[in-house]
Parts: C-alpha cells; structure tokens; sequence
C-alpha cells in the first residue's frame, strides 16, 4: 500500500511542476485579431518603402581629397631630459633581456595589471596618486590592525590564564583608539 501511495504522490508532484498545455500572454493582446484585414490595415502593418535605395552612394564620397592633412613634426635637439631618458631606457631593455623566460612572463602579467588598473582608473575619473594611496594603509589603521589581532589571541589564551584575558581587552582598546584616530582624520 505505501508503494501505491508512493507512486501517486511522485505522480502529483510531476504533474504539479510541468509546464501548462496552455498559456495567455496578457502583456500584449491584438484587439483586431478577430476582424478581417482591409488593404488599408495590411499596408498599415507593413513596412514603408525608402525614396531613396540603400545602395546609391553620394558622388562626393567616391572623390578623394588631395589636401594635407598629415603634417610631419620634426624632432628638435635633444634637451638633457631626453638624454637621461633615453639612457634610463637603455639600462631597462638591458636588464629586461637578462631576465630569464619565467621571469620575463611574470614581469608581463605584473605590467599588465597596472595597465589594466590605469585604464580603470581613468574611466571612472581618479588620478593617479588616488591608486598609490588606496595601496597603502595609514599608520593608524596600521596600529589599529595589529592591537585588534594581538587582542583577539590574547583574548582566545584567556582560558588558560586571566592575565591573558586582561591583556587581550587591553589590546582591543588601544586597536579601538587607534580606529577612532584614524576614522577622525578621514
């Protein structure tokens, strides 16, 4: 009997979660569907013919321009910059063809992702130094870090002794401090 009972629930349950025999779409109902089309609805329906074929082209665009419009820059002296520069580029390329296959690899993927956060960050309008200063942390947050850390361990040896546990509350008050200083100042 609990076989035949089995059996009808699993059935119910299948037939409860297939998809119905019959569905109604009621974001959009045509109000014309049960009238005849005209000739005046049947053109009203379809699409305007273009005056004027995608195929034809303006005789203009066919003309080429012999205007200059590319103006060579010619290169000045090079200003003592420049010389530094150039003799910072070749002590680079020196050192980057001495580097091993591996290590060229990992160098690619490192400049890679600076591109890739410069690129981000000019997007969505942040200078520069904005990324060099969300990479390092302030002192204060520093020190709030390391109390918090160093008072939650001493706070978990407090079961073994309670100067542990006296310490561990000391530290979490000295990280809550510095976390103040620090939210303060921003």
């Amino acid at each position: 009997m609990k076989q035949y009972l089995l059996l009808l629930i699993s059935a119910l349950f299948l037939a409860a979660c297939s998809s119905p025999k019959y569905t109604y779409y009621f974001d959009h109902y045509d109000y014309n569907s049960g009238k005849k089309k005209t000739e005046s609805s049947v053109a009203a329906t379809m699409p305007a013919m273009p005056e004027v074929s995608p195929l034809m082209l303006d005789k203009q665009a066919l003309e080429a321009s012999v205007a200059d419009k590319i103006v060579p820059i010619e290169r000045g002296p090079l200003k003592m910059e420049d010389e530094d520069l150039e003799a910072k580029r070749t002590l680079l390329a020196e050192k980057y063809s001495s580097l091993s296959k591996a290590e060229k690899r990992e160098f690619r993927k490192e400049v890679k992702a600076v591109v890739k956060e410069v690129v981000k960050a000019k997007k969505e309008g942040k200078s520069l130094d904005s990324i060099e200063a969300t990479k390092a942390m302030d002192y204060d947050l520093k020190m709030a870090l390391i109390f918090g850390i160093v008072g939650i361990v001493l706070s978990a040896f407090g079961g073994v002794n309670s100067v542990f546990w006296i310490l561990g509350v000391v530290a979490i008050v000295v990280a809550i401090v510095f976390l103040i200083k620090w939210i303060a100042e921003q």
